[in-house]
């Protein structure tokens, strides 16, 4: 096309003026002095700095300069750093050239070959290192490679250094603590969900070291794609409450079934509560209702949803099976908590950005990201709404499973995962001024040891938003218009679980009484007499093909089975009960249960 030939006949102008103006001793010294090195290192002088920690080229020796000078061919495939044999081997090739050309003797190219590769980094380190190379691509992208590498540009970034320095220090203690569960790396962002502004980026655990289960280069952040198990299911249960109209109570079913091919997916704690509302599916982190969910909408509107959370990010067809509601998916950290800003802003996407502004060489404002406009992608009050469910999760009253090990004494929202082979656990969690994401694991994939989401990046989560958070006011959201309460049969002491999850009748336990968020028009208008009238067990599974399970499921549950201590019932079909009218007492908002916390994805 013609912008193509027109930048070839200027580029082949250049080059006849430079051969005019400039030796070819000259041109060589220049090219060399630009090209690339790998590791961030353009020039040849910043390449002997990198590998060697030599700035003085008169001091390599030739079996360093063989080397550098093998590199711009591919700085990759030969980094000394990552692949030391291929490093080896193109030395080799060079050397090999330099005798045939008769600029060394064949012995002192034997000498030189034989010579060990070292690697000897430079002294000074790079601070925030995966934040600055995520910086130099949000830069690369909105002007162009030349214009950041040549343009003269100043960069204001979004970094908050001492967030950061504390960011690096604690993800440091808590992978060395649980390096006896064969936990090796980790990850962690965080941002200010009003702006999109990051505030704190640790890409590994240690960027300058490298092992194969902590690959301390490689971005776990921002480049690499993992299963975000249970954090991904705020997506599934939105697409529900935005298709299906579920609300917090509605009822769901935690029993296990099997599908022709084999599937038979089970929750963590391989118990069956049965009944369950949406409160506490997603607070618990219970895999088989989320799924009932997955099968209701179909898994490409949970993909949908992703997308319109702002992430763009298309998965395989094979990929978009049942248990993709459940976070089966392969997702970046850096998505993940994109996604999350959108919850933790009330339903308003603002891009995240590294940078506040960029001016150039003369001062002038080139693009300023502080005054960036966001867009409402999803309703205010559906935002409201799981943020509040997610409150659960930090509150000791609302989970005894997760909020006495990851209350940061103030309301906040949290989400964990683990995924099946242990390779994966997140958390995700934000007030309405600070959101992190926290990924714990190994580089190489290998599986961690007696550890869960709540007790590994949970408790990182906590101890690193407490002091973040320390300083600034414990507000929560102002309660959105178009939210109304109704109080409705379910079990306080599980903070919205069990029970009918509609309005309490005549048969409805005395003691299941709590205040339920609505949004208006979804609330519930009728009571539930005819829930316990069938004694809550004779179920109609939500699909014809697991009705065999169910039926299984609700035969044990009136034999006794099923007993989970305080997740048992105690109503008709359970320990031998009967229904039995009951006056209703005065509503229970929440309670404060303190059992022993158990392990739950």
């Amino acid at each position: 096309d013609e912008p193509t030939i027109t930048r070839k006949l200027k580029e082949a102008l250049l080059a006849i003026e430079a051969t005019r103006t400039f030796s070819k001793k000259q041109i060589l010294e220049m090219y060399f002095n630009q090209i690339y090195y790998g590791n961030q290192a353009y020039g040849i002088r910043a390449a002997a700095t990198t590998y060697f920690g030599q700035p003085d080229l008169t001091k390599l020796t030739l079996a360093q300069i063989a080397l550098l000078a093998g590199l711009p061919q591919a700085p990759s495939a030969y980094d000394p750093t990552q692949n030391p044999d291929g490093a080896r081997a193109r030395r080799t090739q060079v050397l090999d050239a330099l005798v045939e050309e008769d600029f060394v003797t064949p012995e002192a190219a034997d000498a030189a070959d034989a010579e060990p590769i070292v690697v000897k980094p430079a002294s000074t380190a790079l601070y925030a290192p995966h934040f600055v190379f995520r910086v130099r691509e949000q830069l690369i992208n909105e002007l162009g490679a030349k214009a950041a590498y040549q343009g003269g540009l100043t960069v204001l970034t979004t970094l908050d250094w001492n967030m950061q320095q504390l960011a690096e220090k604690q993800v440091r203690e808590h992978v060395d603590a649980l390096k006896a569960n064969n936990v090796n790396n980790a990850a962690l962002i965080t941002m200010d969900p009003s702006t999109g502004e990051v505030l704190a980026y640790v890409g590994s655990y240690d960027y300058y070291g490298n092992t194969p289960t902590m690959q301390g280069d490689y971005d776990h952040a921002g480049i690499a794609y993992r299963q975000p198990g249970s954090t991904f299911k705020l997506f599934t249960y939105l697409t529900g409450m935005q298709k299906l109209g579920l609300t917090a109570s509605s009822r769901l079913y935690d029993i296990e079934w099997q599908a022709p091919d084999g599937y038979h997916p089970r929750d963590a704690t391989l118990q069956q509560h049965g009944p369950v509302t949406v409160r506490q599916s997603l607070r618990e982190s219970l895999n088989l209702p989320a799924l009932q969910v997955t099968r209701a909408v179909g898994p490409e509107a949970i993909a949908d949803m992703v997308r319109q959370l702002g992430i763009e990010r298309e998965w395989q067809p094979s990929q978009l099976g049942l248990a993709f509601g459940i976070g089966s998916g392969e997702m970046r950290l850096s998505d993940m908590a994109s996604a999350y800003q959108v919850i933790a802003n009330m339903g308003v996407r603002i891009e995240p950005t590294l940078i506040l502004r960029i001016t150039d060489r003369d001062g002038k404002v080139v693009r300023d990201f502080s005054k960036v406009e966001g867009r409402r992608v999803i309703d205010q009050r559906l935002a409201w709404m799981m943020a509040d469910i997610l409150k659960d999760n930090t509150d000791p009253n609302g989970s005894f499973v997760f909020g006495p090990w990851t209350s940061i004494g103030r309301p906040a929202a949290l989400k964990t995962g683990t995924t099946d082979d242990l390779q994966d656990v997140l958390a995700i969690g934000f007030t309405p001024t600070r959101l992190t994401a926290i990924w714990m694991g190994n580089s190489d994939n290998s599986e961690m040891r007696g550890i869960s989401s709540a007790l590994g990046p949970g408790v990182l989560w906590r101890d690193y938003m407490t002091t973040v958070v320390g300083a600034l006011p414990p507000d929560w959201y102002p309660r959105p218009a178009g939210i109304v309460d109704r109080v409705v049969c379910v079990n306080p002491s599980l903070y919205g679980g069990n029970g009918s999850g509609e309005l309490p009748g005549p048969y409805c336990p005395s003691n299941f009484r709590m205040v339920e968020h609505y949004l208006d028009g979804t609330q519930p208008t009728s009571d539930d007499r005819a829930f316990y009238q069938s004694c809550g067990i004779k179920l109609v599974a939500p699909f014809a093909d697991w009705q065999k399970d169910y039926d299984r499921w609700a035969s044990a549950a009136a034999a006794g089975a099923h007993n989970y201590g305080r997740y048992t019932w105690k109503i008709c079909g359970f320990a031998g009960a009967s229904p039995s009218p009951t006056t209703a007492p005065a509503p229970t908002p929440r309670p404060t249960p303190t059992p022993r916390p158990t392990r739950k994805r």
